[in-house]
């Protein structure tokens, strides 16, 4: 018998301390599970603030890129020796102008008579496919295009860096024609391209 009992205190005196240790097993598991959510949180969870506005800005403002037909253009370069005839297409965000068009009119159904309520401003005048904003400022527009290209001499545009610059003041310069606090054009591109 005491071999049984003593065989059954070893028992007893095992489970106690099985038990604490299973207690204090389980209880580090949940802390390292809600330290490792806290840490998954903070390292996966949210974007850091700067990102989080990035991407509201992202869907916020989708572009909508169309294209205008700036038309032909033939000026005397700089040198009075040569001349440069070029066709420029302009690319802008529909998106600015349309936003900047219901801002303007105020909310008035058909806005000057241009496509009346469901167009969302992108029906033009006279039927070209250029945004009303953009047709109301073809002449603002063409005339820095006139005073940019006549300022520049025939060995600014030969090369492909020249003309990089180019687009780049004629980017900068009808997004001051156009006059928007965001501006709208994005780019240009030169359809025909020729010096003599």
């Amino acid at each position: 018998m005491s071999a049984d009992a003593h065989g059954g205190d070893n028992q007893t005196a095992e489970k106690p301390k099985k038990s604490k240790k299973k207690i204090i097993l389980i209880a580090l598991s949940v802390l390292g599970l809600a330290g490792g959510a806290g840490v998954s949180s903070i390292f996966m969870g949210a974007p850091p603030p700067e990102e989080a506005e990035v991407v509201e800005e992202a869907t916020d403002h989708p572009k909508r890129i169309e294209m205008a037909d700036l038309g032909v253009f033939v000026v005397n370069l700089s040198e009075n020796v040569s001349f440069l005839k070029t066709r420029i297409m302009m690319e802008y965000d529909a998106n600015i102008l349309d936003k900047q068009t219901i801002v303007k009119e105020g909310g008035e159904a058909g806005g000057e008579g241009h496509g009346g309520g469901g167009s969302g401003g992108k029906e033009a005048e006279g039927g070209s496919g250029t945004h009303p904003y953009i047709a109301k400022k073809e002449n603002q527009l063409r005339d820095v295009v006139i005073r940019i290209l006549s300022s520049k001499k025939s060995t600014d545009l030969l090369t492909s860096d020249g003309k990089g610059r180019l687009k780049e003041e004629l980017v900068d310069g009808l997004n001051e024609a156009i006059g928007l606090e965001e501006p709208p054009v994005v780019g240009v591109l030169f359809t025909e391209f020729i010096i003599q």
